[in-house]
């Protein structure tokens, strides 16, 4: 098999999730104008599923492996929905349930139905949408949005995206919103909330949303999007 980045023909519908499943290796696929290696990534995931990591623990573990990884492609590539679904439906559909069930179903339809004891997984963890918030549901394209924002070009500390993983509540705050496309906030949020109660991120990422229609957070430095983030809304509008 090769260790190369491929696409989708043709993007994947809600309808068709659980076929496309069925049929994995056997969808039509394009190749890619340049090389993308996932070797080093297929033997993250290979020893992860191997040591049983499961859940949200995998999401740490394969955070640097997958932005090395796919950090170099094309940036109109990088938001081609083809590429993320061959990613979850064709090369790596057990990550995607191991990561949102715990373990891989017998058949495809029965990971989305509920009941019984049975934990379902949403179809947008496979698909996701071609949106700021839809990236952040897709299993891979979460992960990797998240370290283009927090990890510099030349930079190899992916201490800080792994820290954003620990909180659920901030990572779906800060992908839900426009302002979560920029890099200096989601750096301040990350270092400020990550650690926090879900109740602390919810009020931080509150105080912050409530300044958005008054004040222009790409005009502003880090150190003032930190005084924004720990303030009461109405004096921090007051001072900027």
């Amino acid at each position: 098999m090769s260790s190369c980045l491929q696409s989708l023909e043709s993007p994947i519908r809600e309808q068709n999730l659980v076929e496309a499943l069925r049929k994995g290796r056997d969808l039509p696929v394009r190749d890619l104008p340049r090389n993308v290696d996932l070797g080093l990534l297929d033997q993250a995931i290979q020893d992860a599923i191997e040591a049983g990591v499961r859940e949200s623990a995998l999401d740490t573990v394969l955070i640097e492996p997958l932005h090395r990884a796919l950090r170099g492609m094309d940036e109109v590539l990088k938001t081609d929905m083809r590429i993320w679904h061959w990613l979850t439906v064709v090369r790596y559909p057990d990550v995607v349930w191991y990561r949102w069930r715990g373990s891989v179903p017998a058949d495809a339809e029965e990971g989305f139905v509920r009941g019984n004891g049975r934990r379902p997984v949403p179809a947008v963890r496979f698909l996701g949408t071609p949106s700021i918030n839809g990236h952040g549901r897709n299993t891979f394209a979460r992960l990797f949005f998240a370290a283009e924002r927090l990890v510099g070009a030349g930079d190899s500390d992916y201490a800080l995206v792994r820290r954003l993983f620990n909180s659920q509540e901030l990572h779906l705050g800060i992908s839900d919103r426009e302002y979560g496309l920029l890099p200096q906030v989601s750096r301040v949020l990350t270092r400020q909330l990550a650690d926090l109660p879900d109740q602390q991120v919810r009020a931080g990422v509150r105080n912050l949303n409530a300044l958005g229609g008054s004040i222009c957070l790409d005009l502003l430095d880090e150190a003032e999007i930190e005084n924004l983030v720990s303030a009461d809304p109405v004096q921090a509008s007051r001072r900027v």
